[in-house]
């Protein structure tokens, strides 16, 4: 591969060149991702389309144009859903212009949102703080709110993840404790990039 083609974004490829999975198969999906090389293994490098923040984007996941929404560079909303072999997950994924300070006003309306009294764990990422709960409703659907707030700027993205097992119940109950880890790595990944940067 020469470097021309190392340095091609995925949606300036051909489809013959792309990596075989539903983040690079949708047109629109594919318009964020930023390279071919992975991450880690089964993710790829998206950047917002506010420009505001990047994160690792899931080879299963598709981001639906017809939810997409964006402001400038002040606001951008989109769910993204995912398949991979034992789940189906849905991502509500907002932008906001948050302000650092109202961190607990924020979080006690994520709990309000879902209607259940959320324990948020946080923690000092380089650059942002990183606030999660973990949920599981009355179907077994389980997973985390999330809230990650610009430590030196404007900016805070609210997340709901949610994910159904639908792999047989013997298997599910261990692999749910597995995909909460997978989720708060992935959680991890998501990084604000500054103006002064």
């Amino acid at each position: 591969m020469t470097n021309e083609e190392q340095t091609k974004k995925p949606s300036e490829m051909n489809s013959d060149e792309l990596p075989d999975g539903a983040a690079f198969e949708d047109e629109f999906t594919r318009g964020f991702l930023q390279s071919t090389e992975e991450t880690r293994p089964g993710y790829y490098p998206f950047l917002s389309g506010t420009g505001k923040y990047e994160m690792d984007f899931p080879i299963g996941g598709i981001i639906g144009e017809i939810g997409y929404s964006k402001e400038n560079e002040r606001f951008e909303s989109f769910i993204i859903g995912v398949d991979h072999s034992d789940f189906e997950s849905s991502i509500d994924f907002k932008y906001m212009p948050d302000e650092k300070g109202n961190e607990q006003l924020i979080l006690e309306t994520l709990s309000t949102s879902i209607d259940k009294k959320l324990d948020f764990e946080n923690l000092e990422l380089e650059g942002r703080t990183l606030y999660f709960a973990p949920f599981k409703l009355e179907n077994d659907d389980f997973g985390y709110v999330a809230y990650i707030q610009n430590a030196t700027d404007t900016g805070g993205i609210h997340i709901f993840y949610q994910s159904d097992c639908i792999a047989e119940e013997a298997k599910c109950s261990r692999l749910r404790e597995e995909e909460n880890s997978n989720i708060i790595d992935w959680l991890k990944t998501i990084e604000f990039i500054n103006e002064s940067e």
